[in-house]
């Protein structure tokens, strides 16, 4: 081809990579977790709006900092209106909802679950990097680290025997937030240590055989009171501790792995006896 006749093919070529390198400038996130990540590596003036939830004080830890940004209800309609460059997802979005902004030509994309430490860490590059701002990313990542190479210098003699219970019975187990922050924190996480895999429920004669020394529980919404509730004040939990009582820790530093995660071992470092 004689070069004459290159130039064009080259020049679109380049303007494509550059588009593609372009930062998104109107970014609308309907999914917590997303909220959270882009408001911690987006520019403000890319933010359009951020999910509801990311103003509820239980679930979000930078509640208050989202206030600041109009709150959307994930409905297709509204999000049209917003005309955003970039829609940021979850896992679990509604997929009717997904197929329709794909078929609309908007460009999504979903943030994984993250069950360990390692997985915030890609979480925060991915999201960075959708957004132009690799450099942030890895700014805050090594922040996350410094803080938890601090928190890793405290040695504990020895590693009580603990696990979370939450409403209905439900326990954390081995690939999990909460088991990664009980390790790192000193704690022995009993539901692992009986075989338990993820969020499940134990029953109470299980429990009870395996003699936990501490319970900890994180209340979506704390001062509320259900059937489901009541079980963690059951009195054999109480005896089986000695007297020892529940320690509450928030829920929002288990909803969406983050930086948070920091915070949460943090807590865990200081309720050990």
């Amino acid at each position: 081809m004689p070069p004459t006749r290159r130039l064009p093919a080259l020049l679109l070529a380049l303007t494509l990579s550059a588009a593609a390198e372009t930062p998104p400038r109107r970014v609308v996130s309907i999914n917590l977790c997303s909220d959270q990540l882009l408001l911690l590596l987006g520019e403000p003036g890319q933010i359009v709006s951020l999910s509801y939830l990311a103003r509820d004080p239980n679930a979000s830890a930078l509640a208050e900092r989202a206030r600041a940004y109009p709150a959307n209800h994930a409905d297709l309609e509204e999000l049209i209106a917003m005309q955003p460059d970039l829609v940021l997802t979850g896992a679990y979005t509604d997929s009717a909802l997904r197929r329709a902004l794909r078929a609309l030509g908007y460009h999504l994309e979903a943030l994984p679950l993250a069950h360990d430490i390692a997985t915030i860490r890609a979480n925060i590059r991915r999201v960075a990097n959708w957004l132009g701002h690799p450099a942030r990313g890895e700014a805050l990542i090594q922040r996350l680290d410094a803080h938890l190479k601090r928190l890793a210098q405290k040695r504990f003699k020895r590693h009580p025997r603990a696990l979370f219970y939450q409403p209905n019975g439900y326990t954390a187990g081995a690939g999990t937030l909460q088991d990664e922050a009980l390790k790192r924190a000193g704690w022995d996480n009993l539901a692992a240590r009986i075989g338990l895999r993820g969020y499940r429920p134990i029953d109470l004669e299980t429990l009870l055989l395996a003699h936990p020394e501490q319970f900890f529980t994180s209340p979506y919404a704390p001062g509320t009171d259900s059937l489901a509730q009541r079980r963690l004040r059951h009195p054999a939990l109480r005896a089986a501790t000695g007297g020892r009582p529940m320690i509450e820790l928030p829920y929002r530093y288990w909803l969406c792995g983050g930086p948070m995660i920091a915070d949460a071992i943090t807590a865990l470092q200081q309720a050990h006896p």
